[in-house]
């Protein structure tokens, strides 16, 4: 059931995205042709006045189909002044960047209850040696004469690490609670820590409605420049540090997180899509073809350059784009099967 609860959750993230496009392009008088979720071959479709809603079968995100959006005829979207298009291109950032404060600020309204998570395991290091993953929560830590129990705060968990040679962490995984026992290293990679492990402390106290809703913006703004920071630091170690794409999940690794955080309490679920929502926003920014920021740029270049851009380059740069995602995705299924199952 939590599964259910899960991906109907990550799937509704990808609707109220796709929804942006769709009812921006309805009120701008657009004709929307279809509304996709996942990629095709295509399970089934229904229309509905003028337009074909779709379920597919990859799925991987979703998709609104335009009225001429190829430029292979006359007339819809590609006609449309640049005013009209830009709005329905930066439409499914903008639901998501919304739907993430509103979720934030209900997090921060009901209050949740605090827990010290693992946010990241470092490749090679001895958390990742003793398979620890991200979303796990250290309920207890036992280091020489010193014990913490659950809720256990940052400072006193890095405390005991620095220098102890031996420690056991009580780790509790979805429904699984185990003990793992750890040798710290001495002398660590800068950055990592004695374990390899990037943790944060969960859960905070109810506010007011008014402050939460500061918050939830506040919530958005951080995690937005956490989301750039992380692309570039990511970017920047894939053809130094190739291992760093070890710890991208794709949808099945999502999954699995969100059930962890399903288990500590619903609260958390709620928290851990209103993070994704703003990642999905900000990724969608890249520049990349496929993207609505590869889409946005082309009419940037556009404007620059006075002249339309071959409609033809575009269907297959942007074709191109959709392809290697397509392929980037698969291979992080199939890594993200490999190590959950």
């Amino acid at each position: 059931m939590t599964f259910v609860v899960v991906i109907l959750g990550l799937a509704a993230l990808i609707l109220i995205h796709e929804f942006g496009h769709f009812i921006t392009a309805k009120l701008l008088g657009m004709k929307v042709e279809e509304f996709g979720i996942g990629f095709p071959p295509r399970l089934f479709k229904k229309r509905f006045g003028e337009t074909d809603y779709s379920v597919n079968l990859l799925p991987f995100g979703g998709f609104v189909r335009l009225q001429n959006e190829d430029g292979s005829e006359k007339g819809g979207f590609n006609d449309e002044p640049a005013r009209k298009k830009i709005p329905v291109i930066l439409a499914g950032i903008f639901m998501n960047l919304l739907l993430g404060w509103l979720l934030l600020s209900v997090v921060f309204a009901v209050g949740a209850p605090q827990h010290l998570m693992i946010l990241e395991v470092a490749p090679g290091s001895p958390a990742s040696a003793a398979r620890l993953l991200a979303g796990d929560v250290v309920s207890n830590l036992k280091a020489g004469d010193m014990n913490f129990a659950d809720p256990i705060s940052s400072q006193d968990f890095t405390g005991a690490v620095k220098g102890a040679p031996n420690i056991i962490l009580g780790i509790e995984r979805g429904s699984k609670k185990m003990n793992i026992e750890i040798a710290p290293r001495l002398n660590p990679p800068e950055g990592q820590g004695p374990l390899g492990v990037n943790i944060t402390e969960t859960g905070f106290v109810a506010q007011p409605i008014s402050s939460a809703f500061v918050s939830g913006f506040t919530g958005v703004w951080e995690t937005s420049k956490m989301v750039i920071e992380g692309l570039v630091m990511f970017f920047g170690q894939l053809f130094t540090a190739p291992r760093a794409i070890e710890n991208v999940a794709g949808p099945v690794g999502i999954v699995f997180i969100a059930a962890q955080a399903t288990s500590l309490g619903f609260i958390y679920l709620i928290q851990l899509l209103a993070l994704i929502s703003v990642n999905l926003a900000v990724l969608n920014l890249l520049p990349f073809p496929a993207l609505d920021g590869g889409r946005f740029l082309f009419l940037i270049i556009e404007k620059i350059i006075r002249r339309p851009i071959s409609k033809q380059f575009q269907i297959w740069v942007n074709g191109a784009g959709f392809a290697a995602l397509i392929l980037l995705m698969v291979f992080i299924t199939v890594k993200d099967v490999v190590r959950f199952f």
